[in-house]
């Protein structure tokens, strides 16, 4: 199975909304909460759908806030907007341990495609 790119484009966008919504609102306001949610259940719905595609990789160059992955695409996809992405945006270590079990976890980490 081919890569989605709509499903892709659907987490940058939502990912760009929730960075507006933080801006404007505040991290805990509801529509932030609400964005971040929707942005993380896109975003393991794309790696379990896509596992051969996806793998996650340890964010080294973000010093400040907490932990975070980087999900990574083995080859590079064409959005619908014509933006070429080689990534899917982030999501916490956190995160990331609270919604993959530990096996899963550790294979999309180990996979680094």
């Amino acid at each position: 199975m081919k890569l989605n790119p709509v499903l892709i484009y659907q987490i940058t966008s939502i990912n760009r909304a929730w960075k507006h919504a933080r801006e404007q609102w505040g991290d805990n306001s509801s529509i932030a909460v609400m964005l971040r949610e929707r942005k993380s259940s896109l975003q393991v719905r794309l790696i379990r759908s896509f596992p051969s595609y996806v793998s996650l990789k340890l964010d080294t160059e973000n010093i400040e806030g907490e932990p975070l992955f980087s999900i990574r695409l083995s080859e590079p996809v064409r959005l619908p907007n014509n933006v070429v992405r080689s990534d899917v945006e982030h999501m916490p270590v956190r995160m990331a341990a609270e919604l993959f079990s530990a096996d899963e976890l550790k294979r999309l980490v180990d996979r680094g495609v």
